[in-house]
């Protein structure tokens, strides 16, 4: 990520003071790129000195919210810094400030969480998501997102050329450390592996930190299902999502960035009330072999074919997310418990079940922003609620 900083002080013979400051930045902030011309990520404002207000005001037009405000101790740097944050708040912009001492790379991609990532989507979106498909220019647009259009067909032309040992090999790990193996062989796990090998190759071609995948259109030209290609890759930190929803694959970025866990996307499949109680049934074939306590392998719901994972959720705090709306500006919260569910031969291999508080009913029912949901273990409903205030994403 490119990190411009942009230097505030009252006179020329305060420079020395100002570079001081942007010497500190970058040091706080190693693991960045640091540039001076005008391609760049984030811009940093470095409050070194007063009397910079009439400054900022020249050029904050230039930038887009919201804005990094470095103040220090000395100098009034503080007292015109809070004069600019009042500006922005009138101006109905965000402005964060941070002090000199606590600057650090984590802190900067905190507010910043999705803002110079690069998602491939690999086939356009499956044709029943009627209500989360954008222009692929509007993520640039709306959250600094670069998504690579990649036709499916290079995926699939691939698979013809992956080595068969390497596939097998992973199928032979894949299949020996299941609990149990229900109407899958080595020949279904191999193909299903050499699906993850050719999206591999995709990924480091077009240098992509995640990717979204058009997974129905590889069953019918390969034979199998992308569901332990997309739980490989989430296990290795690219964030893959199902179907080419790219509102949930940038979901699942979100709470990745947030909880640090590997998130799970799943349909809602189930709601029930009972006693004043909410419960919501979560099911998809694919999740990450790291979240889960063990696994079984059985194939793939929806076409009995491939290879999906009913993987075992450990109970306990969960947190479900899900951005949406008419312009990604709206996102649903809530943390839950996920207390176990009986199996279903009739849903997606995994399933969860959690409960929700009661009030969640009406969004679900109502006011849903979409189907698929984002899952990770552990309560981190406020840390998302603050994303949401940082990206202006109003929480339903």
């Amino acid at each position: 990520m490119k990190i411009k900083i942009i230097g505030l002080r009252s006179d020329e013979t305060k420079e020395y003071i100002v570079k001081d400051v942007e010497r500190k930045i970058t040091e706080n902030i190693s693991g960045f790129e640091i540039v001076e011309g005008e391609e760049f990520d984030i811009p940093i404002f470095a409050v070194a000195t007063g009397g910079v207000e009439g400054q900022f005001k020249e050029i904050y037009r230039k930038y887009s919210s919201p804005y990094i405000i470095i103040y220090n101790e000395f100098n009034n740097s503080l007292p015109a810094s809070l004069e600019i944050l009042s500006f922005l708040r009138e101006e109905g912009l965000k402005g964060v400030l941070i002090d000199l001492k606590d600057v650090s790379k984590e802190r900067i991609e905190r507010i910043f969480p999705l803002s110079g990532e690069r998602i491939g989507l690999i086939g356009r979106p499956s044709d029943w998501l009627i209500a989360s498909t954008y222009p692929v220019e509007f993520y640039k647009e709306r959250f600094d997102i670069d998504v690579i259009y990649v036709p499916i067909e290079e995926a699939i032309e691939n698979f013809k050329h992956i080595d068969e040992e390497k596939a097998a090999n992973l199928a032979g790990k894949l299949l020996s450390n299941a609990q149990n193996v229900f109407d899958v062989d080595l020949v279904e796990t191999k193909k299903a592996f050499k699906f993850y090998l050719s999206l591999k190759e995709i990924v480091e071609k077009y240098r992509l930190n995640h990717v979204s995948v058009r997974c129905f259109d590889i069953i019918k030209p390969l034979d199998t299902t992308g569901c332990i290609a997309l739980s490989a890759l989430n296990d290795e930190g690219v964030i893959a999502g199902c179907e080419g929803d790219l509102p949930s694959t940038i979901s699942m970025i979100l709470l990745k960035k947030i909880s640090h866990k590997t998130p799970f996307m799943a349909n809602v499949s189930g709601i029930e009330e009972k006693d004043s109680r909410l419960f919501v049934t979560f099911a998809h074939c694919t999740i990450g072999l790291t979240i889960v306590k063990n696994y079984n392998l059985r194939t793939h719901f929806e076409t009995d074919k491939g290879v999906g994972i009913q993987g075992f959720f450990e109970h306990g705090p969960v947190t479900v997310v899900r951005v949406g709306g008419k312009n990604l500006d709206e996102g649903f919260v809530m943390a839950g418990e996920e207390i176990g569910v009986e199996f279903s031969a009739s849903r997606c291999r995994t399933q969860l079940r959690v409960e929700l508080p009661y009030n969640a009913k009406d969004y679900f029912l109502r006011e849903p922003l979409g189907n698929h949901h984002i899952i990770v273990r552990g309560n981190y409903k406020n840390k998302v609620i603050e994303a949401f205030h940082l990206l202006d994403i109003k929480e339903v």
